[in-house]
């Protein structure tokens, strides 16, 4: 696995937060309209509002844009998934299940020219779950649900594995249905979680 692109320093002030998540916003509307190809710093400078000095204090290469894009949706996804167990709290858990399936599909369907870059592309730029923190907080996140419902924790990393291929295999090719494709994965989910449990499974 190549290495992942580093940004060159993290903002440390509100003004120069607001610039690095307006280059990265530029970066993800060139990518969402013009794919890879068509991303250049000069490009996601101009559209951000910024001096090409400005995103070279933060981000060396456009490369650095797609893995710092890529963390974003980490955040973004962990996010979607606190608060959709926040607002289905109380209801049956496969009703959870689907709640969470939506807010993660939604994600997705928002930007999948942008979602085709990071996930087929270039998903080397995103780092391994076993190096990631954010792919750790999610796994505790979903394990706590899972216990909570009653449900096996062992089962957390395969349904966290079912879930991204499902949702990225279906999500990110023509112009799919919603609500068609929530019901879709959230069927195959739930059916995996109501299998007998017969013990530890092998991690994946």
């Amino acid at each position: 696995m190549p290495m992942i692109p580093q940004a060159r320093k993290l903002p440390s002030q509100a003004r120069s937060r607001h610039a690095v998540a307006a280059i990265l916003e530029a970066a993800a509307r060139i990518l969402e309209r013009d794919g890879y190809a068509g991303l250049t710093t000069n490009k996601a400078a101009e559209l951000a509002g910024v001096g090409i000095g400005s995103l070279y204090q933060y981000f060396p290469n456009k490369q650095a844009l797609v893995a710092a894009l890529h963390r974003r949706h980490g955040e973004e996804t962990l996010a979607a998934v606190r608060e959709a167990l926040r607002l289905s709290a109380g209801l049956p858990w496969p009703a959870q299940l689907e709640q969470l399936v939506s807010a993660c599909l939604r994600l997705h369907l928002a930007a999948p020219g942008l979602h085709r870059v990071l996930e087929r592309e270039w998903p080397q730029f995103d780092a391994p779950p076993a190096d990631n923190p954010l792919d750790a907080a999610l796994l505790d996140c979903v394990a706590e649900w899972l216990a909570g419902g009653g449900l096996p924790v062992e089962r957390a990393p395969r349904l966290l594995r079912m879930a991204d291929s499902l949702i990225h295999g279906l999500a990110l090719d023509g112009a799919p249905d919603e609500a068609e494709l929530t019901r879709c994965v959230a069927a195959a989910l739930t059916a995996y979680l109501a299998l007998p449990w017969q013990g530890p499974e092998i991690s994946t």
